[in-house]
């Protein structure tokens, strides 16, 4: 069967990462101009192939091109959207709060859109529109803020600083793709909040109903850990899991529970489609039954504040049910994913850079593909052993279609998914149902206690699996990294698998062998070229990294000797007072990073080492630094600021 809904947005797709990856400065009207070009053609191509068949496919080439061209035009032109020059110098600046300030140590977060700068009369001046990351430093006066509300603060904006060599990640990319164009911070007494009632915007409008629904969970007294996968699990809400429990999900391979998306729609559809079934038995009833489905599904993501996984899970659910009433085939399934991307991405094309629409589409794919493929190995009339292989080829299906991806962005894989899969999905089913049930009868004495405790009770039982998952030896292979060649080869390696399968085809099986090999030579040669080990003065520590280890290296007296480079680490004043004895050596330090709370002086370590360099972290004032630097010219050591980059690497 053909689809060229998708073909075409395999094209724009194609287009979006093109133009953003190789050509990121290149202006929008040359792309324009191109595109109106091409389209000029396209009628007098549309009649020629009307009546010259043998001209199909340079239209369909045609086509492809003008939807490559218009993925270059949508990624350029959101890409001027988000990019913006600030100011280094301090400012007063009014913004919108975009998302629910979160507490991030002594500090709250929250992305802000910013309107504009605020002049002298009180008036927003200066026209903005860009969204940032503001960290707030609360005081006495501060007073709960909620999405929607108004603030204004003085501080500086900066672009986001990426150390990638360190932390082997990309930050200022993640936060571009996300549409953030810089970071803040804004001390106390420096800002305040702007209290709105009634925000114009339906997104603030569902997030404040998600923090309400919060509120009433925290209400019920449940425990922390219980409360907190409730309301990841219910209204997406993750704020308040802990590290140590988003690590138990990860290992146990079901943190997809804990991301509100297709497999919480697909449990809140079953449970509607189950209880609204007598409809279809009226005239006209599979119409109203399906639209009734799509309204409460609707519901259901306006009260989980419209995320973008949500919107997305219900947005492919909602074409499904309406294409299923239209056309009464297999096709609707493989339509609306495709539909779906396409809509998404027309709408914002930086959602194909992130992680959670690659692997949602990805394992959508992958099910609909090779759902068939697994289910049809097991053969039985026993219901309990069909519902179980079912539900492991699902699993195994997604967890297929998805594995170049995990391995590519996150080196684990969780040995006994399979095992732990099999029981998220109908506790899943009990939770979401009695949340559901919870919140609209809890105001009833006798059942809403019942509905509660069921809720509590089946919640505490999935974390218990899933930490005894988490324990079992063995539950999590790490350190599996693969490289973008090597997962591409691997999806040609998945899709010759299923070619296989299919149709046992001597070329796909040339394929699956060809491509082992080449995943074998690709990872001989990373072993091969691994990078050496390397020490790094990064967030006023000394770090030693040995391939993906790391680890944080301390002493009592901040020296340290790591196969002969000698590094002193100074973050207090315990140098200050030191004096170097008559009968003691100078001795040598190849590096001395001074950070934050270092309160001596360059020419007093002199006294004492034989400095080579000097290393000031960021985290040193603006005046101290200055002062550091200028000692470091009148007593010609070699002087370096941390200052741009987050840190400094010094290979062993």
């Amino acid at each position: 069967m053909d689809y060229p809904l998708f073909r075409l947005t395999v094209f724009l797709a194609a287009g979006i990462f093109f133009f953003d990856r190789f050509l990121p400065d290149l202006s929008v009207w040359p792309l324009l101009l191109v595109l109106s070009c091409l389209l000029s053609f396209l009628f007098p191509s549309v009649i020629f192939k009307l009546r010259r068949p043998l001209l199909n496919y340079g239209f369909g080439v045609l086509i492809s091109l003008c939807f490559f061209l218009i993925g270059g035009v949508l990624v350029l032109f959101q890409r001027g959207k988000i990019e913006y020059s600030w100011d280094s110098d301090k400012s007063c600046y009014y913004g919108i709060v975009e998302s629910t300030p979160v507490l991030k140590g002594k500090t709250l977060r929250s992305e802000v859109l910013i309107v504009g700068n605020v002049c002298k009369d009180g008036t927003v001046g200066k026209f903005i529109d860009r969204n940032i990351l503001l960290y707030l430093m609360p005081d006495s006066s501060y007073c709960d803020m909620q999405c929607g509300d108004g603030i204004v603060f003085y501080s500086s904006i900066s672009k986001p600083i990426s150390d990638v060599e360190f932390m082997e990640f990309d930050y200022r990319r993640y936060l571009f793709t996300k549409g953030i164009s810089g970071t803040a911070i804004a001390y106390a007494g420096n800002w305040t909040a702007v209290k709105i009632d009634d925000p114009a915007s339906i997104r603030h409008k569902a997030l404040r109903c998600r923090d309400k629904v919060a509120d009433i969970y925290r209400s019920w007294g449940m425990d922390d850990d219980v409360q907190a996968v409730v309301s990841a699990l219910t209204i997406g809400d993750k704020s308040e899991l802990t590290d140590e429990l988003k690590a138990v999900y990860s290992a146990a391979g079901t943190s997809h529970v804990l991301a509100l998306s297709g497999l919480h729609v697909g449990i809140l559809s079953g449970i509607l489609y189950l209880l609204l079934y007598p409809l279809k038995r009226f005239r006209g009833g599979r119409l109203l039954h399906s639209l009734i489905v799509v309204g409460v599904l609707w519901a259901f993501a306006f009260i989980s504040g419209l995320s973008p996984s949500v919107v997305r899970a219900v947005t492919m659910c909602s074409l499904y049910l309406v294409a299923s009433v239209l056309v009464d085939n297999g096709f609707c399934g493989f339509f609306s994913l495709s539909l779906t991307a396409f809509l998404m991405l027309v709408y914002q094309p930086m959602y194909l850079f992130d992680i959670s629409f690659q692997l949602s589409f990805v394992a959508v794919l992958s099910i609909i593909v090779f759902y068939p493929v697994f289910s049809g190995f097991v053969q039985c009339r026993n219901r309990l052993v069909t519902y179980l292989w079912n539900t492991l080829s699902v699993s195994m299906a997604a967890q297929l279609g998805t594995l170049p991806l995990i391995l590519y962005y996150f080196g684990t894989f969780p040995t006994y998914f399979l095992l732990a899969n099999l029981v998220v999905g109908p506790l899943a089913i009990l939770i979401l149902s009695s949340a559901m049930a919870s919140l609209l009868l809890s105001g009833l004495p006798f059942v809403g206690d019942i509905c509660i405790k069921t809720l509590e009770s089946s919640t505490t039982l999935l974390n218990k699996i899933m930490q005894f998952v988490h324990d079992i030896e063995g539950a999590q292979v790490s350190s599996v990294n693969f490289n973008w060649m090597q997962s591409l080869f691997a999806f040609i390696l998945i899709l010759s698998l299923f070619v296989y399968f299919r149709k046992h085809t001597p070329g796909s099986l040339i394929s699956i062998l060809l491509s082992l090999c080449f995943i074998g030579v690709v990872e001989i040669y990373k072993v091969r070229t691994q990078v050496p080990p390397a020490l790094f003065l990064a967030r006023s520590e000394l770090y030693i990294r040995n391939g993906k280890d790391m680890k944080v290296i301390t002493t009592e007296t901040g020296l340290h000797n790591i196969k002969g480079i000698r590094v002193g680490v100074m973050k207090s004043a315990y140098w200050r007072d030191v004096r170097l004895k008559s009968v003691d050596k100078l001795a040598t330090l190849d590096y001395v990073y001074i950070c934050r709370g270092f309160s001596g002086s360059i020419e007093h370590l002199a006294t004492l080492f034989d400095i080579k360099t000097v290393v000031i972290d960021s985290s040193v004032s603006e005046r101290y630094r200055q002062f550091l630097k200028n000692e470091c010219e009148r007593l010609n050591i070699s002087c370096y600021e941390n200052s741009g980059q987050p840190s400094y690497r010094i290979l062993l």
